[in-house]
């Protein structure tokens, strides 16, 4: 099978020749600086040049053997579509939204968001040069989801607050914002994106719980799902932190697979049969760390448990040897 082939196979439920090894790009960013150094492209020149972009994609799917192309590097794209200030960081640190937009009293309407133009266009492009030169290859675009977005639009110490003082309000941003989102998810289909991977890293269990979890982000990730889903896509949902608090909850999530943090039992997870394919999640510590025997024992344990999307948990640190990444491949291989 080509990767692509293999894990939209895994993600459908189809027959498979073996597991899959992905990192989704976005929040879960896959770049190194070794691999940096060997295509002669870095941070922050890669997340405002496409081509930067593209080529930086393309040297770690080669250097890693992962299934995917992983674009792009960080999760500030759509928050500069809506005319969000961005510090595009260094070689080692990813970008961040300067300031909030929305003022404490959420008050007024953000403004439309253009995902034709600025870097959101620039993605674009380079999802749409990576379809066409590695067509065997599975092509991953991504969102922040709506909750986490909106928590980089405000302060986000609002937008907890808005849960028990002001809900209407904050229904009201999160509806807006995921219409938003889903126009965004189909352009990157329309460029060739065979996934569309979901990070909601601000909707975990310890800072929302089940209960606001179900009223204020399973419903608007369940519309992105929905709007975004199509016989040649799957969707991938990311959730950070510790799941216990919302297991339930996201048995009610209708992704194709769910992709946990380190600290989550995803064979225990696996083992009650979710309505989802379980994916993750090696710690980036341990990536990082060290040594590749130890990471293939980590993928093999996983892989005995059921587990058949192996990824990095959280995305990978940017001083990660690129060989404890090749270790992931490897141990799908043996």
């Amino acid at each position: 099978m080509t990767p692509r082939e293999r894990l939209l196979n895994i993600l459908h439920g189809r027959p498979f020749d073996r597991p899959a090894v992905l990192c989704p790009g976005g929040m879960m960013s896959l770049a190194v600086t070794e691999v940096m150094q060997s295509a002669g492209v870095s941070w922050p020149e890669a997340h405002r040049d496409e081509d930067a972009m593209l080529r930086l994609a393309l040297a770690m799917q080669e250097e890693t053997g992962f299934d995917n192309i992983a674009l792009p590097f960080c999760m500030t794209v759509e928050a500069e579509a809506y005319g969000g200030e961005i510090d595009l960081g260094s070689a080692t640190i990813q970008p961040r939204v300067r300031r909030a937009m929305i003022l404490p009293d959420g008050l007024g309407e953000l403004p439309k968001p253009n995902f034709r133009a600025g870097r959101a266009g620039k993605l674009l492009k380079a999802l749409r040069k990576a379809r066409h030169l590695r067509p065997d290859a599975a092509l991953v675009g991504n969102l922040v989801g709506p909750f986490s977005l909106l928590g980089m639009l405000a302060d986000p110490l609002q937008v907890l607050r808005w849960t028990r003082r002001n809900p209407d309000l904050l229904l009201r941003h999160l509806n807006i914002i995921s219409k938003d989102l889903a126009q965004f998810g189909g352009l990157q289909k329309q460029t060739g994106a065979d996934v569309i991977c979901i990070a909601e890293p601000t909707a975990t269990g310890e800072i929302l719980g089940g209960h606001l979890f179900r009223e204020f982000a399973l419903p608007y990730l369940n519309f992105l799902c929905s709007a975004l889903r199509s016989s040649n896509v799957a969707i991938i949902v990311h959730i950070c932190g510790d799941i216990s608090a919302i297991e339930k909850e996201l048995f009610d999530l209708s992704a194709d697979a769910v992709s946990f943090d380190s600290m989550a039992n995803i064979v225990a997870l696996a083992s009650r049969n979710p309505p989802w394919r379980v994916m993750g999640n090696l710690d980036a510590f341990l990536l990082k760390k060290g040594p590749p025997e130890a990471i293939r024992k980590r993928c093999h344990t996983l892989l005995q448990g059921g587990v058949r999307l192996l990824a990095p948990a959280c995305g990978v640190i940017p001083t990660t040897p690129a060989s404890h990444l090749k270790a992931m491949s490897e141990a799908t291989r043996l």
